[in-house]
C-alpha cells in the first residue's frame, strides 16, 4: 500500500499494489519505486498526476506476469521484456507516454540490468504528434471576455459590501428594532459567527430566512459563490500574466516592499509551482498596481477603471470580500467560497476551488471545443495567458528564454516583429543611401555658373573656383569629379586619396556628378547589370551591388530621354575607360 498526501488539500488517497501480479522481490521493488514518487521531494504535489504513474507501474507488472518465465527478481528482467511491454501499446502516442511515464518511475534504479536500462532508457521514443497551437484571443474576444469578468466582480463587491455595512449597522445597534433591515442583519450575525442559517427540519431555511429570499441569496451577503471566485481568479491571470492553479493558490497575506508605511504599488505574494521540483516551486510573485499616470487617465473615464486594470487592486479587493468567509472558516486562501450544496460529499460547503468551466457555462461562453459559437469565445485558460503575456511583453514568472517560446508561437507577435525589423531596416537603408548618394550638379546650376559663379558655388556649397575646374571637367575621376582628392576620408589629410575609382568614388562626399558625365554613368550602369546573370550571384552582391545602385541613384536625376541621348552619345574612349575601371588597372596597386 502507497499513501499519497496532497500537500495543498491536505488529502490522503491509498494506492493499493498488493495485487501485482509478480513475484514478491518484484513487487517490493515497483512499491519502493512508487514511494519514492511519492515523498515530499517529488515534484509530484496531486494525486491524479501520482495516479498516472502507477497505473503505468501496474500496466508494467502485468506485462512482466505475461511473460514466460516471469521475473523472480528485479535483476532478471530483460531487454525483451521491456520490449514486450512497449509493445502492448499499439497507439505510438500513446507508448511515447506511457514509457516516458515508466522512464520516469525506474530513474536512477540500480537494480534494473543495463540491456534493460538501455532499452528503456536509451531508445528513441515514437515521434511526438504535433501539439495543438495556442493562439492568443484576438481583441474582440478578449474585450468580451474582460467584460464579463469585469462585471461579475463588480456585481459581487456591490453585494458583498452591502452585507458587511449592514452587519455593521445590526451589529453597532444602528438598525430599527423589529424592521426587516435589523432582521437580516441579525441572520447575517448569525450566518457570520456559525457559518450557517436557522433551518426549519427539512433543511430549508426558517420563515425568516425565506423572507429575504432564501438560504443562499442571504449566505451571499458575505461569501462568494464558486463561479465569482472563477471571474476573479481569471481576471487576476488576465492582469499579471500568471498561471490561473498558481493564481488560484494564493495565500490571503501578502507583504509590502515599504512594509505597509509608504504608497508602495507592489505586494509580494509566496506561490508555489509544483512542477519545478522541491528546490524551485516556492517563489514570490510581485502584484503591481498601475502606474499614477495611467491610474489618473482611467480615473477621469471612470471611477471603477483603475480597480478593474489594476491587479493589486483586484486582489485587495478579493481579499475584503473574503473576509467574512475567512472568518467563519479559519481559512487563509484568498478564494474561500461557499457552494450552494454539498453534493460532493466533501463535508463542507466552503471550498477554494475554483472550477472556470462552470464559470463559462453560468456566462454562456460555449465549451472550448466549439470555440465561436454565438460570437463567443471559448474560455481556455492556456489561451488566456497566451494573450497576457503578449500584452505585457515581459516574462512573468518564467526565464526570458521561455518567454521568447511564448512569443515565438504567436502569430500576431511574428507579423508585428517582422514590420518592426522591416520598417527599421528600411529606415536605415534610406539613411544610408541618402548620406552617401552622389550629390548630382544640375545644367541650370552649370549655366548660372558662367553668368554668377559665386551664387552658383553658394548653392552647390562649393569653392567658386573648385565649381568652374569641375564644370570644365579638369576635376573628373573615373565617372564622376572629385571636390578635392588632398582631402579624402580614406587618406591623411594632403595625401592623395587612395580610394577605387569604381566602388570608394561613387560612396564618397567629394563626389559630384555633372551632366556631361551621364554618357559614361549609364554605360557603367549598364555593363554592371549585364554582368549580374553572368556571375555567381554572392560574387556580384559584393563587388558590384552597391555602384549599380549610386549609379541608378544618379540617373534617376534625369529624364528618361535624357538618359536615351547619353546611351547613344557613348563612345570608344567610354567603354575603354570601362573596362579599365573593371579589370581595375586604375586602382593604386
Amino acid at each position: 500500500m502507497v499513501l499519497f498526501h496532497e500537500e495543498s488539500t491536505g488529502r490522503t488517497v491509498r494506492f493499493d499494489c498488493s495485487d501485482l501480479p509478480v513475484s514478491e522481490p518484484v513487487r517490493n521493488w515497483l512499491v519502493q519505486r512508487l514511494a519514492e514518487r511519492a515523498g515530499a521531494r517529488s515534484g509530484v504535489k496531486r494525486a491524479k498526476s501520482f495516479r498516472t504513474g502507477y497505473q503505468v507501474v501496474r500496466d508494467f507488472a502485468r506485462s512482466l506476469a505475461d511473460c514466460e518465465p516471469s521475473p523472480g527478481h528485479p535483476s532478471d528482467i530483460t531487454a525483451e521484456r521491456i520490449r514486450a511491454f512497449k509493445s502492448q501499446y499499439e497507439d505510438p502516442q500513446t507508448r511515447r507516454t506511457c514509457v516516458a511515464r515508466l522512464r520516469i518511475a525506474l530513474r536512477g534504479c540500480s537494480e534494473l540490468p543495463e540491456p534493460a536500462r538501455r532499452e528503456l532508457f536509451q531508445t528513441r521514443l515514437p515521434v511526438k504528434q504535433a501539439s495543438v497551437q495556442i493562439t492568443a484571443y484576438s481583441e474582440a474576444e478578449w474585450q468580451k471576455i474582460m467584460t464579463a469578468l469585469r462585471r461579475d466582480v463588480r456585481l459581487c463587491r456591490d453585494r458583498i459590501r452591502g452585507g458587511m455595512r449592514l452587519l455593521e449597522q445590526f451589529r453597532a445597534g444602528e438598525l430599527k428594532a423589529g424592521s426587516a433591515e435589523a432582521e437580516l442583519g441579525g441572520l447575517l450575525d448569525i450566518f457570520a459567527t456559525s457559518g450557517d442559517l436557522p433551518r426549519a427540519r427539512d433543511g430549508e431555511g426558517t420563515a425568516e430566512v425565506k423572507r429575504h429570499g432564501g438560504v443562499v441569496p442571504v449566505m451571499r451577503r458575505l461569501s462568494l459563490s464558486q463561479q465569482e471566485a472563477g471571474a476573479f481568479a481569471l481576471l487576476l491571470a488576465a492582469l499579471t500574466g500568471e498561471n490561473l492553479g498558481t493564481v488560484a493558490k494564493w495565500p490571503a497575506v501578502y507583504r509590502r516592499t515599504d512594509g505597509g508605511t509608504g504608497s508602495s504599488s507592489v505586494a509580494l505574494v509566496e506561490q508555489r509551482k509544483p512542477r519545478r521540483g522541491p528546490e524551485s516551486e516556492h517563489r514570490v510573485a510581485a502584484v503591481e498596481d498601475l502606474p499614477a499616470s495611467l491610474s489618473a487617465v482611467l480615473e477621469q473615464a471612470s471611477s471603477d477603471e483603475p480597480l478593474f486594470h489594476s491587479p493589486l487592486r483586484v486582489y485587495d479587493l478579493l481579499l475584503e470580500l473574503t473576509a467574512p468567509a475567512r472568518w467563519i472558516t479559519g481559512s487563509t486562501g484568498a478564494f474561500v467560497n461557499r457552494r450552494t450544496s454539498n453534493r460532493g460529499g466533501q463535508g463542507s460547503c466552503w471550498s477554494d476551488e475554483i472550477r472556470v468551466e462552470r464559470w463559462a457555462r453560468s456566462r454562456e461562453f460555449p465549451p472550448v471545443t466549439r470555440d465561436g459559437e454565438n460570437g463567443l469565445p471559448g474560455i481556455d485558460v492556456r489561451r488566456i495567458r497566451q494573450t497576457a503575456l503578449e500584452i505585457r511583453r515581459r516574462p512573468v514568472s518564467h526565464s526570458r528564454n521561455m518567454h521568447d517560446h511564448y512569443l515565438r508561437r504567436s502569430d500576431t507577435v511574428r507579423e508585428q516583429s517582422q514590420k518592426v525589423v522591416a520598417e527599421a531596416l528600411e529606415e536605415q537603408v534610406a539613411k544610408a543611401r541618402t548620406a552617401a548618394d552622389v550629390a548630382v550638379l544640375s545644367p541650370r546650376l552649370l549655366s548660372l555658373t558662367a553668368r554668377g559663379p559665386e551664387a552658383a558655388a553658394a548653392e552647390a556649397r562649393l569653392a567658386p573656383e573648385v565649381l568652374k575646374s569641375m564644370a570644365c571637367g579638369e576635376r573628373d575621376t573615373g565617372v564622376v569629379a572629385c571636390r578635392d582628392h588632398r582631402e579624402s576620408p580614406h587618406a591623411p589629410i594632403g595625401e592623395a586619396c587612395p580610394a577605387s575609382f569604381l566602388n570608394d568614388c561613387l560612396n564618397c562626399a567629394n563626389a559630384r556628378a555633372l551632366p556631361h558625365q551621364l554618357p559614361v554613368q549609364t554605360a557603367l550602369h549598364d555593363r554592371l547589370a549585364a554582368l549580374r546573370p553572368n556571375l555567381d550571384p554572392q560574387t556580384w552582391q559584393a563587388r558590384y551591388a552597391l555602384p549599380l545602385a549610386r549609379l541608378q541613384s544618379i540617373l534617376d536625376h534625369y529624364s528618361a530621354a535624357e538618359q536615351t541621348a547619353a546611351r547613344a552619345a557613348v563612345t570608344a574612349r567610354h567603354a575603354a575607360l570601362i573596362d579599365t575601371l573593371l579589370s581595375g588597372r586604375s586602382d593604386l596597386r
